[in-house]
């Protein structure tokens, strides 16, 4: 999928124009600014549902965090518990503060915003980005945990799928004494990104 363009939509396709709004930018430029901060965060939920330990961990943070709620309100930025939200991604996306720092003084270098206007921007992206995941990835991965249920998915689960398909997995982990196979794991998330996405990410990961 292109992450970009789905997060493009969201907020009845208003959602630059009014992140741009809220930082002093123009539609255009907030649109940029999302466009460069993508590739880091796409990249490191990419490795991290590498490994089964990974995708459970990510896919439970999703189910408990439900950043959907946020697709089409159009007053989030600013809003201090979503920026607290974007802020509780980053730690868990990234490894310490001292690397999201990095990622915004690099951005700063190219982009024509402050970095303290990045540093602000930044949680809100993060939420951008995990809402749009849930927007692209809610459906395929209800079927996929309707078929290890064997049909067996309450309404609930269907319009939240992560923590029951993470405790499906587990079960089944479990129930095999670990001998999941590893691929079908790491694509299940990794199949969701485009290549153009995954080849940026790879450059712009510092």
């Amino acid at each position: 999928m292109r992450l970009y363009r789905t997060i493009a939509s969201a907020q009845g396709g208003r959602v630059f124009a009014n992140m741009g709004a809220t930082f002093g930018l123009t539609d255009e430029l907030a649109a940029q600014v999302v466009r460069y901060f993508l590739p880091p965060i796409v990249k490191s939920i990419a490795k991290r549902t590498e490994t089964s330990r990974g995708l459970l961990h990510f896919l439970e943070f999703v189910g408990n965090h439900r950043d959907d709620r946020y697709w089409t309100d159009g007053a989030i930025f600013g809003d201090p518990k979503a920026e607290d939200e974007g802020c509780v991604i980053l730690s868990m996306l990234f490894s310490s503060p001292a690397q999201i720092n990095k990622i915004i003084e690099n951005r700063a270098k190219v982009l024509p915003v402050p970095a303290p206007v990045l540093d602000m921007m930044f949680p809100y992206i993060a939420v951008l980005a995990l809402s749009a995941i849930e927007q692209r990835t809610r459906e395929p991965l209800a079927k996929v945990l309707q078929h290890l249920a064997h049909g067996r998915i309450d309404p609930v689960s269907a319009a939240n799928p992560y923590k029951p398909l993470a405790g499906e997995i587990r079960r089944r982990h479990t129930a095999t004494g670990g001998a999941t196979k590893r691929g079908g794991l790491s694509g299940m998330f990794g199949s969701l990104f485009s290549r153009g996405e995954g080849r940026n990410s790879a450059r712009s990961a510092a």
